[in-house]
């Protein structure tokens, strides 16, 4: 045991000695020897080291912009992490304005080769430059050689025309073990600052003198006979700058946690946002933002509001549809979400903007978010519907920290009808009124007026959606059961089952159930409504088994909810640091009853409970009766909210625990004389 725990003492010793070197290049034969990180013997690799500067540039005639130079050496122990050599670059590259530049500086693989160390330069053929959008793009590279144990390195500098400072990112999916940051801003320019995540960040303020350089050319004299001449001056400006310096060590890896959005929104990092500017002699400019001032000036885009008063394209279909409708008005609502679904197919690509224009993309079938939904809402609109344009933040995008325009990426329509607000989103085929995909479930959205005025609009449904099922249990004394089994999926659970499903043959769907069942034999299976989105999924099937039941001696024991059974808890952390995020509220009823065989009797039943959460937040009960050769079985799962707090995670993790203790009780059932 000494021995060991010496092994380990100058193992993390030998770690720290050997990660002290940073400059670029110099990885030595230690590093590439490690077999694992000290901190962190699971990481599969660890960012060995980061270090970034952003800094102001300043260029004659063109002034500021942003310089930030990223230099990062990453050591990958095996291949489950061989992703890490692959870096993604993403920069600003409006169409038809100046774009953010990219430049791989230095980019190396470094890896053992019988005993000595061996480098490998990445060749440009291996760099790609793909168009994401018609804002942003991004430069992708991957390293050379790669193998278990090897370390890639980069340096790399953005240039940017623009004032705003990228986010400073801390944490990963692994580990971090030195992390360095220096930020330099003018004492022109004024930024918000918010530090996002749980990790205690190490930082400095100081203050520092610059300078600027002008140079002038101007030309004196001259005449017929004698040349002009030409005479140089120059002038320094000092200003002070800011500067923020971060040091931090052992940054632990940034672990996804069951039922999480999107992961990016606890990652540790540190948002610049330029608030003001004040230059000499001048008045202070200010550039922050209410969210009003956002939404007033997505209005005012060429791509947003004017799009919505475009209307000769969609003339003709607009006119049939209110025909066959006449003035009811939830008809038409419903007319033209269908056809806007069916004529116009999202091409993936979110967007508060339009990308082809609402005229094109009609014209092709094909379009972005805002293509469909602007086209939709403008239809709406033509119709006498009261209707706007709802911007949000998908999941994926994360939670806007500031007013921004870029705190949006996706358009949805909000009709205000009966004093209730219906959503509507035409890019999802399988979606109905006031349900929409999970992708779009991301707390709240904002509805823009014509005039630009903006009002909050809860994204999270009201109606619960439900999956319920029903059997019938027939039990033989030889250890077979035979059922029959009804499934009715509601609201987002229908929603989910038609996108997994709608697509895909009976054949292949009803594998996937018997697999996930406890690998039971299904036959006479039927699915309705399957692409009737407006009723209830209803799925039926019979099934036998013989592994859902044990046969000891005289007795026979068998879960009561069988396959439906809630057996393992997905909160098994002691203490957890993000919010409980399930998306929607959603509710499991189970109602089975069972035939026992003859010739046997009840000699167990488990009880009957109840349990809450607190506030109301989510409920199971479960309840069993038998009386002659019947038992009956009904229970409920219902969590009443979308977001679960997490100071209250030793309840819900308490909570599942009594669900799975009762769902693990068994019922015996004795054979009688």
């Amino acid at each position: 045991m000494r021995k060991i725990i010496i092994a380990l003492i100058i193992g993390v010793i030998t770690t720290q000695m050997i990660a002290q070197n940073y400059k670029f290049g110099k990885v030595s034969k230690e590093e590439l020897e490690e077999q694992f990180y000290s901190q962190d013997s699971s990481a599969n690799a660890v960012v060995l080291f980061k270090k970034r500067r952003t800094y102001f540039e300043y260029e004659q005639k063109e002034g500021f912009g942003v310089v930030t130079e990223i230099h990062e050496r990453i050591k990958i122990y095996n291949k489950e992490d061989f992703s890490w050599a692959t870096k993604k670059i993403k920069y600003y590259s409006p169409k038809g304005s100046t774009s953010e530049d990219v430049n791989i500086q230095d980019a190396k693989t470094y890896v053992l080769e019988n005993g000595k160390r061996q480098s490998y330069k990445l060749n440009k053929k291996d760099t790609y430059n793909v168009k994401l959008n018609k804002y942003w793009s991004e430069e992708k590279f991957s390293m050379p050689n790669i193998s278990e144990g090897c370390i890639v390195e980069w340096r790399y500098k953005i240039t940017s025309p623009y004032r705003g400072i990228n986010k400073v990112i801390m944490q990963y999916e692994i580990p971090v073990e030195k992390f360095q940051c220096k930020i330099e801003i003018p004492e022109y320019y004024n930024y918000n600052v918010k530090h996002t995540g749980y990790l205690q960040v190490n930082s400095t303020v100081s203050t520092k003198y610059d300078k600027i350089v002008l140079n002038t050319k101007s030309r004196s004299g001259g005449s017929f006979f004698t040349p002009s001449k030409t005479s140089f001056s120059s002038q320094n400006i000092d200003y002070m700058s800011k500067v923020i310096i971060i040091d931090n060590e052992n940054i632990p890896a940034l672990m996804e946690e069951p039922y999480m959005n999107n992961i990016n929104n606890y990652r540790s990092g540190i948002e610049f946002e330029l608030s003001s500017t004040k230059w000499p002699n001048e008045p202070i400019k200010y550039y922050s933002k209410s969210w009003e001032d956002v939404t007033k000036t997505i209005y005012k885009e060429n791509e947003f509001g004017r799009e919505l008063n475009k209307s000769s394209y969609y003339k003709d279909d607009l006119e049939k549809i209110i025909v066959e409708c006449g003035d009811n008005k939830t008809k038409i609502i419903l007319a033209l979400f269908e056809f806007v679904k069916q004529k116009v197919k999202w091409n993936g690509y979110k967007g508060v903007f339009t990308d082809k224009g609402v005229k094109e993309a009609f014209k092709t079938g094909v379009g972005n978010s805002a293509d469909i939904n602007l086209i939709l809402i403008a239809m709406l609109r033509e119709a006498k519907i009261n209707a706007n344009p709802v911007i949000l933040s998908t999941r994926d995008h994360g939670i806007p920290i500031f007013p921004t325009i870029n705190g949006f990426n996706f358009v949805i329509a909000a009709v205000e009808i009966d004093n209730k607000v219906l959503l509507l989103d035409a890019t999802e085929e399988n979606s109905t009124p006031n349900v929409l995909p999970l992708r779009n479930l991301n707390w709240e959205g904002r509805i823009v007026r014509e005039e630009g005025t903006s009002l909050l609009v809860d994204l999270i449904p009201s109606d619960m959606s439900y999956t319920n099922s029903t059997m019938n249990i027939s039990i033989d004394g030889e250890g077979t059961i035979e059922g029959k089994r009804r499934v009715q999926y509601t609201n987002l659970n229908a929603l989910k089952y038609r996108n997994k499903y709608s697509k895909i043959k009976d054949e292949d769907i009803f594998n996937n159930i018997e697999e996930k069942n406890g690998n039971i034999e299904i036959f006479d299976f039927e699915i309705r409504n399957k692409n009737e989105i407006y009723n209830p999924v209803v799925e039926t099937y019979k099934f036998i088994s013989e592994d859902l039941i044990s046969v000891i001696g005289d007795k026979i024991y068998f879960k009561p909810l069988f396959f439906d059974a809630i057996t393992e808890n997905p909160f098994k952390l002691e203490k957890r640091k993000f919010p409980i995020d399930f998306g929607a509220p959603a509710g499991v009823k189970n109602r089975i009853n069972i035939n026992i065989p003859e010739g046997y009797a009840v000699e167990f039943l488990p009880k009957s409970i109840a349990v809450a959460l607190p506030n109301n937040y989510g409920l199971y009960k479960f309840n069993i009766s038998a009386a002659g050769n019947k038992i009956n079985i009904f229970s409920t799962f219902q969590m009443n909210t979308a977001l679960y707090p997490v100071a209250a995670y030793s309840e819900i993790k308490e909570f599942y625990k009594m669900i799975i203790n009762k769902n693990l009780e068994q019922v015996v059932l004795r054979k009688v004389s």
